[in-house]
């Protein structure tokens, strides 16, 4: 670190957590630091405060990825079209199986498992991930980023496993119809 920054860092600190700034310069890294972290653990609300200290220490820094307002326009309609169609086209599969009697076979609710789990990763993952991919900022807090991804590796997990349910339930079907004699 610059002095620069370390000089940011201890004046950002001591506004956010509300210390006399001269008492944080007779630290030195060590203590600095193992003060701070102790403030961030003993606080009710510490994500709030390291986004306090992120956003005072590097308020002036450009981010690399963020995206100009028609850019962000232009993914914004796409996306919300590709959600609505996931959506929407994921419920008419589980609603035209699961509400007609004929179509309850042991393929088409393999399909319903399939058509619920992308119905939701597009609905409990997708629009989330969309909002931290144009604000380049995750707003939703650490338990629910902890959550988003467990619904993720879930919900792609019982997708693929479903599809290699699927194959092997055709082939063994195939098999049985021609070779059974």
């Amino acid at each position: 670190m610059n002095s620069m920054t370390l000089a940011l860092l201890y004046n950002c600190s001591a506004w956010v957590l509300e210390r006399n700034v001269t008492l944080l310069l007779r630290l030195n890294y060590s203590e600095f630091f193992s003060v701070l972290e102790e403030a961030l653990d003993s606080s009710s609300r510490p994500d709030f405060l390291r986004d306090r200290i992120t956003d005072c220490v590097f308020a002036n820094q450009e981010r690399p990825f963020d995206l100009p307002w028609w850019q962000k326009l232009f993914w914004s309609l796409i996306y919300a079209v590709i959600v609505l169609v996931a959506i929407g086209g994921n419920g008419i599969v589980m609603w035209i199986v699961l509400a007609h009697r004929r179509m309850r076979t042991v393929t088409n609710y393999f399909l319903v498992n399939l058509s619920l789990a992308d119905l939701m990763m597009s609905s409990l993952n997708c629009g989330f991930n969309f909002i931290f991919l144009v604000n380049s900022d995750w707003p939703f807090g650490v338990v629910y980023c902890t959550i988003n991804n467990f619904v993720a590796h879930v919900t792609v997990a019982s997708s693929v496993f479903t599809l290699v349910v699927i194959s092997f339930d055709r082939s063994v079907s195939f098999l049985w119809r021609n070779f059974a004699i």
